[in-house]
């Protein structure tokens, strides 16, 4: 396997991660909270040394940036059902992860992510 389809599952793992965590961990939204999710725009700035993927999602879908370096930022939208959470990853190439969950009724969140290539570190601001 190459170095790139290693990323690229990796990625695809992570984000069906995200999904799976934030439906196990806050159970799945009432169908009449289903039926109307509100727009959250996620921004995450990546203040980490190291270059990586970054995925956000929420109960559904994730979505991922690969390839982001320091200093960047991507922004995200996402629809979760009232009640359930907004995911965050960070996946560093030839390095760790790190994920952050948030419920919150805003429509706009923003994470920074930092640590080490080995650690790193991903929190609301």
């Amino acid at each position: 396997m190459s170095a790139s389809s290693f990323a690229a599952r990796r990625i695809a793992t992570s984000a069906a991660l995200v999904g799976a965590v934030a439906a196990i961990g806050l159970g799945m939204a009432s169908t009449a909270d289903a039926a109307a999710p509100a727009k959250v725009t996620v921004k995450v700035t990546q203040k980490g040394n190291y270059t990586a993927a970054i995925c956000v999602g929420d109960i559904l879908e994730a979505r991922c940036t690969d390839n982001v370096r320091k200093g960047q930022t991507e922004t995200f939208t996402v629809a979760p059902a009232k009640g359930t959470a907004v995911s965050v990853s960070v996946i560093v190439k030839g390095g760790g992860s790190a994920d952050k969950s948030v419920v919150s009724d805003k429509t706009k969140l923003k994470f920074e992510t930092s640590g080490s290539k080995a650690k790193p570190v991903v929190k609301q601001v």
